[in-house]
């Protein structure tokens, strides 16, 4: 591996380690062990399209995940999304500390630059943590939602739909084994739902969020990146929640005949899972104009830079809101908690915009040519879902023909790669040495 970090720049270590892992999950989805007695293996393209979806941690399925797939090939989508949420570099030092083996210079520096570190001290040292908590926090989410599905399901069937719900919740999946409703049947379950949304936001938050919070504990100590991400997660967690419930409750169907605790809680989980987790708790097709509306938006911005979120990042969508607020004052610049963002990082966070929703509408634009039966609205929430890597559908996913599907396939593996990222390493030629340019304290990019 040492010769070959050398030669590849981080950028395309990490695309062409997804493109790796997706082949390969798409080769164990179509072997028979991977579904259920009497059921035909998936075609190529049910599980390509599958095997992206998990990889690339979005959630959408054209097939019931629980009635098509075996053990295993459930066993596979697990493992598929577990290595997706923690990104490839993280996955790859993972294997070494299995493998027991010593991570050499070259492979540090890789690391350090495919996460955008400062500099190779205590690289390793984070990663370790990075994983240890990723496995704490999942182990404990499995443990308590075993508790919920343990008098339903039995031992071993709950605490294996325990460990996959509290994995996928945490990795932002939205991939479910409960069956063509998903989680609809627990839509008055607050124990169910506060697990789920606790996960979901540890996981959206960041791994350098958590190291951040851990070693500085007060806000006033916090990287600027870190204070940027809880308070921009906390106004998105909080507007998004009071629009839906005002929304649904003006206008909407999908909070009718619930009591008062209830759809409030539903209307937190609506505001929460769109940044990225992709679970859904009330028919996504049945909310109103606007909270489709406010849904998408949460899904295009989604969760923060080194986290299992997608979208374009909520720092990056803070720094083109406040941007936007300096130029309309006439000012120019930008200082956020007294520290100043570099121009260059607006107009990275200003590219990395235009190119998602050129993705968005583009893609929309090109299912609508292929499937013009299908609403408009709809094909658009589905494009802006697996950009966002979020998962949330308004019911067509199963209705794309085959076309439209490679159209989503790409989408979702630029979604959770990020544009940038891709953009480098399919357009930079050489990396002539090592980069010596150091991580922002703003990040606007995966």
């Amino acid at each position: 591996m040492e010769k070959t970090t050398k030669k590849l720049k981080p950028a395309r270590v990490v695309v062409l380690g997804f493109m790796a892992l997706i082949a390969l999950g798409t080769l164990l989805l179509m072997l028979p062990v991977s579904v259920r007695d009497g059921v035909a293996p998936p075609s190529l393209i049910t599980a390509l399209f599958t095997a992206t979806s998990a990889t690339c941690i979005t959630g959408l399925t054209i097939t019931d995940t629980a009635a098509t797939f075996s053990l295993f090939g459930q066993i596979v989508i697990l493992f598929l999304f577990q290595i997706g949420g923690l990104g490839f570099m993280t996955a790859t030092t993972l294997f070494f500390f299995i493998m027991n083996k010593k991570i050499n210079l070259s492979q540090r520096l890789l690391i350090m630059q495919s996460f955008s570190l400062n500099d190779i001290q205590g690289v390793v040292r984070l990663i370790r943590h990075v994983l240890i908590g990723t496995f704490i926090i999942e182990g404990a989410g499995a443990l308590i939602l075993w508790q919920r599905f343990f008098p339903a399901y039995g031992f071993w069937r709950g605490l294996g739909l325990g460990v996959f719900h509290s994995v996928s919740a945490f990795c932002n999946a939205g991939f479910s084994l409960l069956g063509p409703d998903g989680l609809l049947a627990y839509a008055n379950d607050a124990f169910l739902s506060i697990t789920l949304m606790l996960l979901v936001v540890l996981g959206g938050l960041g791994f350098f969020v958590w190291e951040d919070v851990w070693k500085n504990r007060r806000f006033k100590s916090l990287h600027l990146h870190s204070k940027m991400v809880l308070s921009v997660t906390a106004i998105l967690i909080v507007s998004g929640f009071l629009f839906i419930f005002i929304a649904e409750r003006l206008g909407g169907a999908t909070l009718s005949g619930m009591t008062l605790p209830q759809a409030l809680l539903m209307s937190l989980f609506q505001a929460i899972t769109p940044r990225s987790a992709g679970f859904s708790m009330i028919n996504q097709a049945q909310l109103s104009h606007a909270s489709i509306m406010m849904v998408m938006l949460l899904m295009l911005i989604g969760g923060s830079a080194g986290s299992t979120g997608g979208g374009i990042k909520n720092v990056t969508a803070a720094i083109l809101f406040l941007s936007a607020i300096r130029s309309l004052r006439g000012k120019r610049g930008l200082s956020v908690f007294g520290r100043n963002v570099p121009e260059a990082q607006i107009i990275s966070a200003l590219s990395i915009l235009i190119l998602v929703l050129g993705i968005c509408f583009g893609g929309a634009t090109a299912i609508m040519l292929v499937q013009p039966e299908l609403p408009f609205m709809a094909v658009l929430f589905e494009m802006v879902s697996a950009v966002a890597t979020c998962g949330l559908s308004m019911g067509i996913t199963g209705s794309l023909s085959a076309t439209s599907l490679l159209i989503m396939i790409p989408a979702m593996f630029l979604g959770r790669v990020g544009v940038m990222t891709f953009g480098m390493a399919a357009f930079i030629r050489r990396s002539g040495g090592a980069e010596k340019t150091k991580r922002p304290d703003v990040w606007v990019m995966t």
